[in-house]
């Protein structure tokens, strides 16, 4: 393994060790020390499960010796046995009374008093019942509560004389004398503890009035006492409590959270001594995770997790303690995670709030601070959508999570724990699914507006998103991008097929040269062979026209790629026109074509480059000339406007124009579909883009044979 590697995860190791440490000095810290020691323990008071079961004991005491004291449970089963007698014979109907007398007489008795105080009185009462003289409604009640008093006095009988836990001796003052015991002599055996039922620990209410003043109200003095012969389960209970008097003294102990607290400052010096790189680059990861929180987590966190601190310190007892006295050792372990996430987040916190002190610039790279600054161009985009129920809605949606952060942050501040642990689970709750609310809102605000945008031709208007609902959006965003790449390849290879017409054009513009210079050697030698004058003949024509292809060809590849510059000056287009159409005039003489030209009188001056300008004319007359019946008539008018120039060329062309208009400005489109005519079919193609370089227009229009050209230029 990379020595590296294991630098690093023994730096992360030692780390975890060091904050688990100071998580357990955080809990040995906070125990609270027993009141007690082995000395001064009281396992009737001070362990609580002892303490139940004298209760208990006690409890049955005063129902035999107190309550049950003159209940004679012979004469109550005679007395049973009698009523049951009665009952089974059916003779009820001369019993005296009837259940409706009985009623009336019990409402007369006073207010205190009804049917059942009148039988319950006292469990001797209840065997006390003239059978014939009461209802029949009293007689059943009577049976019933004189069935259960008999299984009660049995069933704590039983229970006294069963339960070897405890010792008793109920001694009477009036005699002078042990009354009951259930041991030969309480006094002179060995026995663990002796507690008085005086005592404050049976201060509790039972038959009606204070357990530790029944037998001192009849005179009477009850002890109990733990025997050295008690039972496996009492002798555990004690055992229990002396481990947690041992185990508390060592985790109250002062000493044991500084030497926690020193053990974990060793491991921190020797990762700062021997591992500070890989010590600092987690603690930073570890700091630089924290601080994505957004604040309005950490703050309200950090108040209730001191809160908790605070009432853990106050009102807790010896949980540790008891968790260990128990072998809850899941228990202890959760603990001292909550106590190290507890120490961590505080830790944290109070770090990130000093920095933020010290440099409040931090704040800008708060995610608090950035998820507002997106919720509010989330609000101006849906503002430029003009969708105005979305933006009602997002607004309300700030609100209410505005609304419930504040009463957040109140309840905090003087609620209770469990109070703020509500007020923090709900308002957090309720902010999440707002939150969801308002990115879904967003996202369909977003995807309508890039997708106009899209449709407008604006493709670099969608950026990446992140989050919910982002996936249609990333997915336009994807078209998009394939949109770009695809025009750009496009461009790319138009660039290069520029640049390879361009180069191609360039080479051969010598050996062409060459030939034609050679060609103009031989025509000079006088030769006298007449046919190979006509095949000099035909080279020289076929070179010259290739020359003319080969120049148009070069000067088309250098508009398109844009490396072609204009010299602009302001020149009279009028007279470019006369100039082009003087230079073609032997043309004109030959073709028969009559040209009618409408112009301003006076010079029209235009912003141009006059020698591309004319390179204009000269394609649009050559075509005329080319491509219109012999004896027709062509047509040019010049008009002016405020800040135009129109120029219309019009013939008819002499062949049948089955294509459309627009194709003729498509590169090596000709009108002639046979190619018998000269011509490269770029001429209307540089034409046009030589009016565009200019800044101007350039279309064309038929109807029927007829074949208009129209340029517009600015002046």
């Amino acid at each position: 393994m990379d020595t590296r590697y294991q630098n690093k995860i023994t730096a992360i190791l030692l780390l975890i060790a060091a904050t688990v440490l100071l998580g357990c000095a955080m809990l040995t810290g906070v125990e609270k020390k027993l009141p007690y020691t082995e000395n001064s323990v009281s396992y009737f008071k001070d362990s609580p499960e002892i303490n139940e079961m004298v209760l208990r004991y006690a409890k049955n005491l005063q129902r035999y010796y107190i309550y049950y004291n003159n209940f004679d449970v012979d004469q109550a089963e005679r007395k049973l046995s009698e009523i049951d007698t009665y009952m089974s014979t059916g003779d009820t109907q001369n019993s005296g009374r009837s259940s409706q007398s009985f009623k009336r007489q019990t409402q007369n008795a006073g207010p205190e008093m009804d049917a059942s105080s009148y039988y319950t009185q006292d469990p001797e009462e209840l065997y006390d019942i003239d059978i014939k003289n009461a209802t029949v409604d009293s007689i059943l009640e009577h049976q019933a509560m004189l069935s259960e008093a008999i299984t009660n006095y049995n069933a704590v009988e039983e229970y006294l004389k069963t339960n070897d836990d405890f010792h008793f001796s109920l001694y009477s003052k009036l005699l002078g004398r042990v009354i009951a015991s259930n041991t030969e002599d309480f006094y002179k055996e060995n026995c663990y503890e002796v507690i008085s039922l005086s005592d404050d620990i049976f201060s509790i209410n039972f038959n009606g009035a204070k357990l530790n003043d029944a037998f001192t109200s009849k005179n009477l003095t009850c002890k109990i006492s733990i025997p050295e012969t008690t039972t496996s389960i009492v002798r555990e209970q004690m055992r229990i409590l002396h481990r947690k008097i041992s185990y508390n003294g060592f985790l109250s102990s002062i000493l044991l959270p500084l030497c926690l607290i020193g053990c974990a400052a060793v491991i921190l010096s020797f990762l700062r001594l021997y591992n500070r790189e890989y010590f600092i680059v987690v603690m930073d990861r570890l700091y630089n995770s924290f601080i994505k929180l957004p604040l309005v987590f950490i703050i309200p966190v950090l108040i209730m997790l001191i809160k908790i601190t605070v009432y853990y310190i106050r009102y807790s007892s010896t949980p540790l303690t008891d968790s260990f006295t128990a072998g809850r050792f899941p228990l202890i372990f959760l603990m001292i995670c909550i106590s190290c996430f507890i120490l961590e987040f505080i830790c944290l916190s109070i770090a990130y709030i000093y920095n933020i002190i010290r440099s409040p610039k931090m704040l800008l790279d708060a995610p608090d601070l950035k998820f507002g600054i997106e919720m509010v161009n989330d609000i101006k985009l849906a503002f430029k959508t003009q969708k105005w129920s979305f933006t009602a809605i997002l607004i309300f949606d700030i609100i209410c999570i505005l609304f419930t952060l504040g009463v957040m942050f109140v309840s905090l501040l003087g609620a209770g724990i469990f109070r703020t642990m509500c007020a923090l689970l709900f308002s957090y709750i309720i902010v999440f699914f707002l939150i969801i609310a308002f990115k879904a809102i967003v996202a369909q605000i977003k995807l309508r507006y890039y997708l106009r945008e899209l449709a407008e031709g604006k493709m670099d208007t969608i950026p990446e998103q992140k989050g919910l609902f982002t996936t249609s959006l990333n997915n336009i965003n994807n078209i998009n991008n394939g949109l770009k790449k695809t025009m750009e390849e496009s461009l790319k290879n138009e660039r290069l097929k520029t640049e390879l017409i361009t180069n191609v054009s360039h080479d051969l513009k010598t050996p062409l040269t060459s030939i034609i210079s050679y060609v103009s050697l031989l025509k000079e030698l006088n030769i006298q062979d007449k046919k190979a004058v006509e095949y000099i003949d035909v080279i020289d024509n076929k070179s010259k026209r290739l020359k003319i292809l080969i120049d148009d060809l070069f000067e088309a590849s250098k508009l398109s790629s844009g490396q072609m510059e204009l010299d602009l000056m302001h020149s009279d287009i009028i007279a470019l026109l006369d100039q082009t159409m003087g230079e073609l005039s032997y043309k004109i003489e030959d073709s028969g074509i009559r040209f009618i030209v409408s112009k301003p009188p006076a010079p029209l001056l235009v912003n141009m480059d006059g020698q591309k300008m004319w390179r204009v004319f000269d394609n649009l007359l050559n075509n005329i000339l080319k491509y219109s019946p012999k004896g027709s008539r062509a047509y040019i008018d010049i008009k002016e406007g405020d800040s135009t120039v129109t120029i219309t060329f019009k013939n008819v062309a002499n062949y049948n124009m089955n294509f459309e208009a627009d194709e003729l400005f498509e590169r090596f489109k000709r009108g002639d579909s046979s190619r018998t005519t000269e011509g490269s079919g770029l001429g209307l193609s540089i034409a046009k883009s030589i009016v565009e370089l200019h800044g101007g227009t350039m279309n064309i229009v038929t109807d029927g044979d007829l074949f208009k050209i129209i340029i517009v230029l600015n002046r």
